[in-house]
């Protein structure tokens, strides 16, 4: 399966290498301390603490494995409290850059074309039960510190897992400027690479985001609401740290 993702996205960089090399990154300035979003960021992080979803047992076994299977690291499990008087079992994660779910680091001579980039880091969500994905997936957020940076931010939106794996993968492929391959056909080459990836994802529920929180040592709390029917479940923080190149 891994193979298959490979090849087709060698074949995309055999393609790109012909156009000339990677743009070196630019210069970082020294970091300054924490104002506006990325202070109040670090504000709520440090007040939240992983005992707010204590007694979460039935269910995470199996959102554990399918994020351990997407190689993206388990964060804290956690509860969504449901307009239904149910509650929702649930599990964070994330994967910091240059990688790929399922896959690993998908840099080929000298080209990056990981769906998640050094300097980003790739949030996943699992919720246990049935959930209605036909409207809107947003709902979900994400709050980030950089502890090396002093970067950070609160509300970050999320989107599907799969629309977020796709539509990053796709901004790579037109990124590496391939002739013939942009657009729609972009979007096409990126969904047949991704394919065994999307096909691990559970049909509803599950949601991704991929945020840009440059190299460090980054602190991550995922939380917000996802419909279920006709109910919503308010999600407690799933927290983690993720370490990016």
């Amino acid at each position: 399966m891994t193979g298959k993702i490979r090849l087709a996205l060698a074949s995309v960089v055999a393609s790109a290498a012909l156009l000339g090399g990677a743009v070196a990154p630019a210069a970082q300035a020294a970091p300054a301390a924490p104002t506006g979003q990325a202070l109040a960021a670090k504000t709520a992080l440090d007040n939240i603490k992983p005992t707010d979803a204590a007694g979460v047992i039935d269910g995470i076994a199996a959102a554990n494995a399918l994020l351990e299977k997407l190689k993206i690291t388990p964060f804290t499990p956690t509860l969504g409290a449901c307009t239904d008087f149910t509650l929702a079992p649930a599990l964070g994660g994330a994967m910091p850059g240059p990688n790929t779910p399922l896959v690993g680091d998908v840099t080929i001579g000298g080209i990056d074309l990981n769906a998640v980039k050094k300097g980003e880091v790739l949030y996943g969500f699992v919720p246990v039960g049935t959930f209605d994905d036909t409207g809107s997936k947003s709902g979900m957020q994400v709050a980030w510190f950089n502890v090396n940076t002093f970067q950070g931010n609160i509300g970050e939106p999320m989107d599907g897992l799969a629309d977020t794996l796709v539509k990053a993968l796709t901004k790579r492929i037109e990124e590496a400027k391939i002739p013939l391959l942009s657009g729609p056909l972009a979007k096409a080459a990126a969904e047949k690479a991704l394919k065994p990836v999307l096909d691990a994802l559970p049909s509803n529920g599950v949601r991704g985001g991929l945020v840009e929180t440059g190299s460090g040592t980054v602190l991550s709390a995922i939380y917000g609401t996802i419909k279920k029917g006709d109910a919503t479940c308010f999600f407690f923080p799933s927290l983690g740290i993720a370490t990016t190149k």
